[in-house]
């Protein structure tokens, strides 16, 4: 399994990028493989795609969509219950996403950054349950 799923960088002009990347992904031996009027998408062959560009949503800034791959469903909700034990932003709660494939469960957060991270699994047949495990924040560190 690897880390990182996909990356989303949003722009102002979807068709100039779009133009740029083609030409470039192309030269990679990649190809454009999802296209729609607020997102774009490339992989290379037999892959799914890695790396999209979206219309930009974030006036006077630049939001990065950041996705990790993790193991499962308890992952993605421990995670969502670690940056809510932080006071963090949640953008959408660990769910299933229909829309982007029958099995994608995913959950999206707000860095410390501003950044947007989703972490996201494949879902398994079983009902997702709740973690029986605490979350605790880590600390600052203690000097020695």
């Amino acid at each position: 399994m690897t880390l990182l799923d996909h990356v989303v960088l949003q722009v102002d002009d979807l068709n100039a990028i779009g133009d740029w990347y083609d030409q470039v992904v192309s030269l990679a031996g990649g190809a454009r493989t999802f296209d729609t009027p607020t997102l774009i998408g490339y992989a290379l062959p037999g892959q799914p795609a890695q790396l999209f560009f979206s219309l930009a949503t974030d006036p006077g800034g630049r939001q990065t969509h950041l996705a990790l791959r993790v193991e499962d469903e308890t992952t993605v909700r421990r995670v969502h219950e670690f940056a809510t034990a932080l006071g963090g932003e949640i953008l959408h709660g660990p769910r299933l996403w229909p829309e982007y494939a029958p099995d994608y469960y995913a959950v999206f957060i707000r860095d410390p950054a501003g950044n947007n991270l989703e972490l996201k699994c494949q879902a398994s047949t079983a009902r997702p349950t709740l973690s029986t495990q605490p979350i605790t924040p880590a600390g600052p560190s203690q000097p020695n």
